[in-house]
């Protein structure tokens, strides 16, 4: 075939000229065609074999127009290949389905997760795609201690899975950026460099830039309202130094007879709503905000992040926490409207709102808000539709200030039906699978299976998709938990069995039914039984602990030999990272057995062993594994 050039057109936003780029220089890569890009005024016409990479305007194509929604296009015309998508981020997103059906995987951020086999670019000319997205809120949330790299990594890879939204804790991410660049928590590994909220600012501006650059869906803040609009930082779980002013004292909730910061931390401090010069505070900040931003897109409208210690007040008993916080709510959506500020609010079911609304509800008027249903203290040893998962107890029903976290999953489905009685517009799941679970657990596959269920159940739910509460380096050991998480929120038909080994052989190769074996094995050792709603690794049980090291025996020359033998750099990377993994986990196996049999000061040297066995490897393995978050799980046994 002759040389073939990418058109796209001139007054195209950022993201459809970076669909085109990117179509020509992977294609390039995979079938070393003689390609080129142009961009042009209009469709060409000339009947000469090319490609086209526009919105879809440019070719009147019927697809979605709901700015939040996405749907991809890849079809022929008249020779002609046309790639397009209901917006311009959705075009981007076409572009690597395209290059996704050639053959290419990328199975963890940067070229080190690039598979791209050879190709040949005579298929462009014979592909049919048609997709749309199974759910509308398919995102990452900043968690644990990533640096700019490490988020524009994820930025980048996130977009290749057609994940669509990505979201900025507080005002500014200070706190975890911190965490990185301060890097208290293993000294040795690299020169501490001070970040003040002045570089902060930077480093989130330049995650903005990327963002936007792909069309992705910008969300920002959370928590820190109520300090924030009373003029205090809301920055982080940081503990407040100076003094709090009669004036601000006032407008905080009252707990136990007194005002005053909650555990001395400004952002676990709710406020006095039955207070105006509180609640307008607040509404005025948040708003005052919006049209300040005009780049967010989604703003987390949060109450604190501490249970039980709303206001106590005689004024403020007379409404239910979540009937103020819906207040709150309704008048800031009012108050955008009246503005003319686009921006969506999303407010959530959380600690202090778990119950749902008594005298409030949210009408088919309040259109510019997202619900986010939070189940933080959920179960993760089986989907939220299990039904056996449960107590003989109902959350909910409790006295001011003494709400119990609920551990099981139809506790918490209870929880989210009574919202849905107030609230049945937009919504989505706010997840933490990739935070502490899945470091607690270490059950790569099992912890998979679950979020594969939970996402293909999340329609029967009524929830329009999941934004994930996770560390950015997610892909330890072999990324699989995050790859089933980005393809099953696409699609929710695919499935499950089919998705692990696509991954196992782009990570894995020669060893892939290897390493499926290994894993369905640990899956069964580290799973409790049906009323159990902790992992094997949480529970202090001998004989758990014992079956678990001698599965690890029987595995450990097998996997050991597959590093050793590997001739792919890619095979010897996830080898590696499995072997250091199953290293880890040996470590705290022995660090239960111990506890179980009382020997406690055993049991310390191999909680001490797996955390230097971390921060030792650091250096190999940071891209894949939030050091900094697992060091917080090694010791919770």
């Amino acid at each position: 075939m002759r040389d073939i050039v990418i058109y796209y057109p001139k007054s195209s936003a950022d993201a459809v000229g970076l669909a085109a780029q990117e179509l020509n220089r992977y294609l390039k890569e995979m079938t070393r065609a003689p390609l080129s890009v142009r961009s042009c005024a209009e469709f060409p016409t000339d009947g000469k074999p090319s490609i086209w990479v526009g919105g879809p305007d440019a070719f009147r194509e019927q697809v979605q127009a709901d700015p939040l929604d996405d749907e991809i296009l890849v079809t022929q015309r008249d020779g002609v290949c046309l790639i397009t998508g209901s917006n311009p981020r959705s075009v981007l997103f076409a572009v690597y389905a395209a290059l996704e059906k050639l053959g290419a995987r990328w199975v963890d951020p940067g070229e080190a997760g690039e598979y791209l086999p050879e190709a040949s670019v005579e298929d462009m000319f014979k592909m049919e795609i048609h997709q749309r997205a199974s759910y509308r809120h398919r995102g990452i949330c900043i968690e644990g201690a990533p640096s700019l790299e490490h988020a524009l990594g994820i930025i980048d890879w996130m977009t290749k899975k057609r994940m669509n939204s990505f979201f900025l804790q507080f005002k500014t991410s200070i706190y975890f950026w911190q965490n990185w660049y301060h890097h208290d928590y293993n000294d040795g590994y690299m020169e501490p460099r001070k970040i003040d909220e002045a570089a902060s600012l930077e480093m989130d501006e330049q995650v903005v830039r990327e963002l936007k650059r792909r069309g992705l869906v910008f969300h920002h803040v959370g928590h820190g309202w109520t300090a924030e609009s009373i003029g205090l930082k809301g920055l982080g779980w940081y503990q407040f130094e100076g003094e709090i002013s009669p004036e601000q004292r006032a407008l905080m909730a009252e707990v136990d007879g007194k005002r005053g910061l909650f555990g001395g931390i400004p952002i676990n401090t709710e406020l006095c709503y039955s207070n105006q010069k509180a609640f307008d505070a607040i509404v005025d900040h948040v708003v005052g905000y919006a049209g300040d931003h005009p780049e967010v897109d989604c703003l987390h409208f949060w109450l604190s992040d501490a249970p039980n210690n709303f206001c106590e007040c005689a004024e403020c008993r007379k409404r239910t926490q979540s009937d103020h916080y819906v207040r709150l709510v309704k008048a800031v959506s009012k108050r955008l409207k009246e503005e003319g500020i686009p921006t969506r609010i999303v407010f959530l079911c959380y600690t202090n709102t778990l119950m749902a609304p008594v005298a409030e509800e949210l009408g088919p008027d309040v259109d510019n808000v997202i619900f986010m249903f939070a189940p933080i203290s959920r179960c993760y040893q089986h989907p939220l539709t299990d039904a056996n998962c449960g107590t003989a107890e109902k959350a909910g029903g409790w006295e001011l200030n003494k709400i119990r976290p609920p551990r099981t999953n139809r506790e918490f489905v209870d929880i989210l039906r009574n919202w849905q009685r107030k609230y049945n517009g937009d919504s989505f799941i706010f997840d933490y699978y990739l935070w502490r679970p899945f470091l607690d657990y270490l059950n790569p596959l099992g912890l998979s299976r679950v979020v594969s269920r939970d996402i293909k159940d999340l329609r029967a739910l009524g929830l329009n998709g999941l934004m994930s509460c996770q560390a950015l380096r997610c892909f330890y050991p072999l990324g699989l938990v995050m790859n089933v998480m980005a393809e099953t929120l696409w699609d929710r038909d695919i499935e499950f069995s089919d998705v692990v080994s696509r991954h196992l052989e782009a990570t894995c190769g020669s060893a892939a039914d290897m390493v499926r074996g290994y894993m369905e094995e640990l899956e069964e050792a580290l799973r409790q039984g049906p009323n159990t709603h902790v992992g094997t690794l949480r529970a202090s049980d001998e004989a758990s602990a014992s079956a678990l090291l001698d599965l690890l025996d029987s595995w450990e020359k097998r996997i050991t030999a597959w590093q050793n033998d590997s001739q792919d750099d890619r095979e010897g990377r996830y080898a590696y990272n499995l072997l250091h993994y199953h290293k880890l986990l040996r470590l705290k196996a022995q660090a239960i057995l111990c506890k179980s049999r009382d020997d406690e000061d055993q049991a310390k040297r191999y909680v001490d062993a797996a955390a230097e066995h971390i921060k030792q490897t650091e250096g190999h393995l940071h891209s894949y594994l939030d050091a900094w978050l697992a060091l917080r799980t090694v010791g919770v046994l």
